[in-house]
């Protein structure tokens, strides 16, 4: 009873041993594919967002500059030229007399390179000229007319602006002006030319689209200035806005050089370009949204896991199903012999102590057939251990089918086998020996030398006293088996 329960206890702890086996190898897998996955995604961000900033932000502003400049270049070079052009000094210089003249002469800026409008206000009436005619007289209490005076003051020659055109009932304008002068630095007014905010914005638009990137200009305040949303446009200013407030430092000051931060607003990463352009005294904004391009990798970051996951899955269940067989396979050398696949004497004795306690406690007769092969040294002797071999399994074959399903056959050890018989009597067990005895008597092995076989002696005990154990039981079955050898052998005896 106590080698039953030490082997028990044995398995038991063996399973838990797997059990742990199997946890760790899922933990360590589980962090190994984790760990790869998070570091594999940290290269990646890290890429995007050095590349965003050190390369692709750089290389789209430098374009980006060429394209916007390219664009107003003409607007700024007609109003470079008017304020140069000697028709409107002298026309100004002599008193402003023929009105038809100088509505003739915007009109014909005005349709000939497709603007919005052509104007000039003079300095000298205050008046406020466009193509139909005279609009309005400046003052300086209007607050549509701060511009000019503001311009007047800042002293230099070109300026952009964005305002309402009160010409087309308010619509929002990009002005370019650019100081008249006479030949001696007087002022005589300004002049210059506006471009639709529409026409502008769906430029910008185009830009956006073509190099996948927010653009605009603000100006040395921050406001926008042209934006391809006109509600943008002297509504919303950069440095108020989510995240950017918090970049430490004034990030609008003119320079030379493209500066490039990184922040992060309530709809994730972004990377943001500035950079100052003279010829405006405005900042062009380019920005980009990381979290597309940061989408792929966190994407293929959860793909990771979850592959990991389910290779850690798939390996878990190839564990415990070899850590079964295993067990299995240990259960089994544990508990048969490996030669004839009966039980062994060790589980055999195990199952004994179960039938007997049954037995005891139900008033059933158990029997028992302790068995020995006939002179079976001489096989190994004249034949040979592997025809040895032969023989034993031969015989346990015969013995197994011999006996009833019910019954429980093992090897003893050597060429000795038992039987365990259930709830049957004397009679009834010496009637399956005598079964047992024919049968192997007839079973024949062929070899090279021939065919040999072997008897067998078999020695028949019961048990039919309550308080008799294994010991008894064993005992009393060797010595029936003794007689039986004693007999002249291939013989039963109780």
């Amino acid at each position: 009873m106590e080698s039953n329960l030490i082997r028990k206890n044995e398995i038991k702890n063996q399973r838990s041993k797997n059990i742990w086996l199997i946890i760790a190898m899922i933990v360590v897998l589980t962090l190994g594919f984790s760990l790869t996955s998070v570091l594999s995604y940290l290269v990646t961000k890290n890429y995007v967002i050095n590349n965003a900033l050190s390369r692709t932000l750089p290389l789209i502003s430098d374009n980006i500059y060429s394209e916007i400049t390219k664009e107003l270049l003409d607007p700024i070079n007609v109003s470079s030229l008017m304020s140069n052009d000697t028709f409107l000094i002298n026309w100004v210089s002599d008193g402003e007399l023929d009105q038809k003249q100088i509505s003739d002469y915007l009109g014909t800026i005005k349709n000939r390179y497709g603007y919005t409008s052509a104007f000039f206000v003079s300095d000298i009436t205050q008046k406020y000229y466009y193509s139909d005619g005279i609009l309005k007289t400046i003052s300086p209490e209007n607050s549509h007319d701060v511009w000019y005076y503001d311009f007047k003051d800042s002293k230099r020659s070109l300026d952009l602006d964005v305002d309402h055109d009160e010409a087309r009932d308010g619509g929002l304008t990009v002005f370019i002006n650019h100081r008249l002068e006479n030949l001696d630095g007087t002022l005589l007014g300004v002049t210059g030319v506006g471009l639709e905010m529409t026409d502008v914005g769906q430029k910008f638009l185009a830009y956006q689209q073509k190099f996948d990137h927010e653009i605009y200009l603000v100006d040395g305040a921050g406001i926008i200035q042209i934006h391809s949303n006109p509600e943008l446009v002297e509504s919303v200013n950069l440095l108020e806005r989510d995240g950017i407030k918090d970049i430490p430092g004034s990030i609008l000051e003119p320079s030379d050089q493209i500066q490039i931060y990184e922040y992060q607003d309530s709809e994730g990463l972004k990377a943001i370009s500035i950079r100052y352009m003279p010829e405006f005294d405005w900042y062009l904004i380019i920005e980009k949204d990381q979290e597309p391009s940061l989408l792929d990798a966190r994407q293929s970051l959860w793909a990771n896991i979850l592959i990991g996951l389910l290779i850690t899955f798939g390996i878990s269940i190839l564990m415990i199903l070899i850590f079964r067989a295993y067990n299995k396979r240990l259960e089994d050398l544990a508990s048969f012999d490996e030669l004839t696949a009966l039980y062994n004497r060790r589980h055999f004795s195990h199952l004994m102590e179960r039938e007997i306690s049954i037995a005891q406690r139900y008033g059933q007769k158990l029997s028992m057939l302790m068995m020995d092969i006939d002179n079976f040294k001489s096989v190994n002797d004249q034949y040979g251990h592997v025809i040895g071999d032969e023989m034993l399994r031969l015989i346990s074959k015969s013995i197994t089918k011999t006996v009833r399903t019910s019954d429980i056959v093992g090897r003893w050890g050597g060429e000795e086998f038992a039987v365990l018989l259930s709830n049957t009597g004397t009679e009834e067990a010496l009637q399956i020996a005598q079964r047992i005895l024919i049968d192997v008597s007839n079973q024949y092995l062929p070899t090279a030398k021939g065919t040999i076989r072997r008897t067998i002696s078999i020695g028949v005990s019961t048990l039919d006293n309550p308080i008799s154990g294994e010991d008894t039981l064993v005992s009393t079955s060797d010595e029936a088996l003794l007689r039986a050898k004693a007999k002249g052998k291939n013989t039963v005896s109780l």
